[in-house]
């Protein structure tokens, strides 16, 4: 597996865990007034990511991912390629892996690992498998 993350990570949240706290605040709104939450989850790396696959991970310059994208993704919106290049600045650079207790504090639990949540939807999409 190839990225461009270098050893950044990404701070992910699972999306039922979103939807979780969307309910609680939904729920009773009046307790939520006013307050700003900052929804981060369990930072991932690309390592981690290559690692539950069984496969080595080899990090690739921020250049050659542009490259890759302008020559290898025909058919990408104009804003896309920027925004891909951006986000993979934001990881490798440590932007993105910020953590809080916002989102368990909603949810009165910890947050689900993102990375686990993924592989059971990856895994309940394929074919062949019951949902």
């Amino acid at each position: 597996m190839e990225s461009a993350f270098g050893d950044g990570a990404l701070a992910a949240v699972a999306r039922a865990d979103l939807a979780e706290a969307a309910a609680v605040v939904a729920a009773d709104p009046a307790r939520h007034e006013g307050r700003t939450y900052d929804l981060t989850g369990t930072p991932v790396t690309a390592e981690r990511v290559a690692g539950r696959l069984g496969v080595p991970h080899r990090t690739i310059g921020l250049g050659e991912y542009r490259r890759r994208i302008a020559e290898g993704m025909p058919g990408l919106l104009p804003f896309q390629p920027p925004m891909l290049v951006s986000i993979a600045t934001g990881i490798r650079h440590g932007f993105l892996d910020g953590t809080g207790p916002d989102l368990a504090g909603l949810l009165g639990r910890p947050v689900r690992d993102p990375l686990d949540a993924a592989v059971a939807t990856a895994s309940a999409a394929r074919p062949g498998t019951a949902a």
